[in-house]
């Protein structure tokens, strides 16, 4: 049997409904390329493997049985993908029309390109957080600033740790694209390794794409290909356990590739960011209007983060 283009790993979690619109997505995405799609479901208890084997019945289903995380049910299939490229996806994106082509045709077209992303979209249709820099301090002070990034120059808006496409921006490199939907050339895949499982969730893309950097790969931001990401919400039913994860990885991250003397002084510029961007919101909350209730729910956000680089240890236990 003849190898397909791309292999498509999706994770699930209790996203039954998400996933359907996800995988019903995925022709239109591809555009003629032929794919090998595999759902990878960490013991959900929402009925999602009995609908994908119903609804799907191309879909190669692998039962997980227990809350493997991202990573590692990620790894699941990476070791044995037969594509000329790997698709990371999640559960919570829709595939616009060609996407997917337009993004393995860059990919395959491109010496030393080891990873691509789509130019990520809300469900209104507006660029939201696609790619980003390798984590470095100053960026958290800049991310005071976050709720007013569309405003800024181009030039400047490229300096953060995470970033939102412009309308006029241009394919380019990047140093990491979001592990929402992250294509992976199969030859830096063999080169680079699977996914680091000690990241449960959070942070293995932005890892794997620093390994990739190391090695001599590069990482490009496609912004002809668009994929609709519904803001995480996949992630979000996972309540709490979401805030102390994303703090563990960041400090695992810090800890892999810069040493782990750095992790407490990273923790006390993310104490000074989130802090200020907490006291900021809450103080907007205090005014009348329709964003009275956002701005109170990102202010709970923002400081419960502040507080979280107070504690030593961030761990959290998975939800089952």
């Amino acid at each position: 049997m003849m190898n397909p283009d791309l292999t498509i790993v999706i994770v699930n979690w209790n996203t039954r409904d998400l996933l359907g619109a996800c995988l019903a997505s995925l022709e239109s995405g591809l555009a003629g390329l032929i794919a090998e799609t595999i759902v990878v479901d960490n013991g959900s208890a929402d009925g999602s493997v009995a609908y994908v084997r119903r609804e799907f019945p191309w879909v190669e289903l692998v039962d997980a049985g227990c809350n493997l995380g991202f990573t590692a049910a990620n790894n699941l299939v990476l070791r044995r993908a037969r594509g000329a490229a790997v698709l990371l996806l999640n559960p919570d994106t829709v595939c616009r029309p060609g996407s997917l082509a337009t993004l393995h045709a860059f990919l395959m077209s491109t010496p030393r390109a080891g990873a691509v992303g789509p130019t990520l979209i809300d469900g209104r249709g507006q660029p939201t957080f696609t790619y980003g820099n390798q984590p470095a301090l100053h960026y958290h002070l800049l991310e005071f600033l976050g709720p007013h990034r569309r405003r800024w120059p181009p030039c400047l808006r490229r300096h953060t740790r995470v970033g939102i496409p412009s309308p006029g921006d241009r394919t380019r490199r990047v140093g990491y694209v979001f592990g929402a939907c992250m294509m992976i050339s199969g030859d830096a895949l063999r080169d680079v390794g699977p996914l680091d499982e000690r990241f449960f969730m959070y942070f293995e893309e932005t890892d794997w794409c620093a390994r990739a950097a190391g090695l001599g790969w590069d990482v490009h931001h496609v912004a002809g290909a668009e994929v609709v990401h519904l803001e995480g919400r996949a992630a979000a039913r996972a309540g709490d356990f979401a805030l102390a994860q994303f703090q563990h990885s960041y400090r695992l991250f810090v800890a892999k590739h810069y040493g782990a003397r750095r992790v407490p002084l990273f923790r006390a510029v993310m104490f000074l960011e989130y802090g200020l961007k907490g006291a900021a919101r809450r103080l907007l909350a205090l005014r009348p209007g329709p964003a009275r209730a956002r701005d109170a729910a990102l202010a709970d956000n923002f400081l419960r983060q502040a507080r979280l680089q107070m504690r030593g240890d961030v761990a959290p236990t998975p939800p089952r």
